[in-house]
């Protein structure tokens, strides 16, 4: 995932403990770079504005043990800000989804767009696969219990009948609590990622795409002829998958990925390098195997199909740090 690679050139840039190849300059018209390094990490985090996978009690809960997003965004915030990262967060409309999804990763990638910068676009939510057994986001899922079913329409159809939605005089507090309790059967927002993929792919820059969801691993171009416009030749595009094409998550890979960029400075293999997404993803596979998880990553390079390019996670403040530390060196 570093952004440096060439297999006909063999000019090198030489770091700390790493040495990572420059771009070819074949790929694309983009000038080649003098550093592997980015001076700036813009952040976008999606979810819904409704979603059923959040801290509030549920009267039939999701099936199985979940993290509720709002705590992975907090969390994913505060490790990305800890980098120097700027992070913006978007809550998909249950209306008009897809267009307004698409609207808003494409101002975020024109404003942010540039050769020393990284976009990172991350997905946090419901996927699946559809009839056509391609990638879709869901915004959440109806209950399955059919008791619990039973239950909800024998108390919407009791107040109805009661008057308690009564057109006449409005709906009293007991039809509207009612409604909360079981708006989990509100109708389900969906967007396909075929609606967004033109879009985050064309973005001039080197872009990381994460995808913490369910059939994660649909999103991979390995049956879709597309190529970027010409804006878009040269930067690369990389894909972290919670999981494969029609697998569903453990629910773990945004924990394991924080866990190593928390610790990837005050590690002894830290010191000094640049994380890789590649090395990144490498990492954080082997922590989930021993911790015996039952999905793992996958780690994908959307764009250029080939040579291998390689991104870089830097960590923005310490760099900082240690330029000014530097400057008050030589000033002494």
């Amino acid at each position: 995932m570093d952004r440096l690679h060439c297999t006909a050139l063999h000019n090198t840039v030489h770091v700390p403990n790493l040495t990572l190849p420059f771009h070819s300059s074949s790929y694309g018209h983009r000038p080649l770079r003098k550093t592997a390094q980015y001076e700036q990490v813009h952040v976008l985090i999606l979810t819904w504005t409704f979603h059923d996978l959040k801290e509030a009690d549920y009267t039939a809960p999701p099936n199985g043990e979940y993290t509720s997003l709002e705590d992975e965004t907090r969390r994913l915030r505060d490790t990305f800000e800890s980098y120097g990262y700027v992070v913006r967060e978007y809550l998909i409309p249950m209306q008009r989804s897809a267009e307004s999804a698409r609207a808003r990763i494409r101002q975020f990638c024109r404003s942010h767009a540039a050769d020393d910068t990284l976009l990172i676009v991350y997905y946090h939510g419901h996927g699946s696969l559809d009839d056509d057994n391609e990638l879709k986001f869901s915004s959440h899922e109806h209950p399955t219990d059919s008791a619990w079913s039973q239950t909800a329409a024998a108390d919407l159809y009791a107040a109805m009948i009661n008057g308690h939605s009564c057109p006449a005089h409005g709906f009293g507090p007991q039809y509207q609590q009612l409604i909360r309790k079981y708006e989990r059967y509100r109708p389900v927002s969906s967007i396909k990622w075929e609606d967004l993929r033109p879009t985050i792919l064309s973005a001039a820059a080197d872009l990381l795409l994460i995808l913490d969801c369910c059939a994660a691993g649909a999103a991979n171009l390995r049956h879709v002829n597309w190529q970027p416009p010409p804006q878009a030749e040269g930067y690369t595009k990389h894909l972290f998958a919670a999981c494969g094409f029609e697998s569903s998550t453990s629910d773990d890979m945004t924990a394991a990925l924080c866990d190593v960029l928390d610790g990837w400075d005050r590690d002894d293999q830290g010191q000094g390098q640049w994380l890789t997404t590649k090395r990144l993803h490498q990492i954080m596979e082997d922590r989930l195997q021993k911790d015996s998880v039952g999905s793992q990553p996958i780690f994908k390079q959307l764009l250029p199909v080939d040579p291998e390019q390689y991104i870089t996670l830097p960590n923005l403040l310490v760099g900082r740090t240690r330029e000014r530390e530097g400057a008050r060196f030589l000033m002494r």
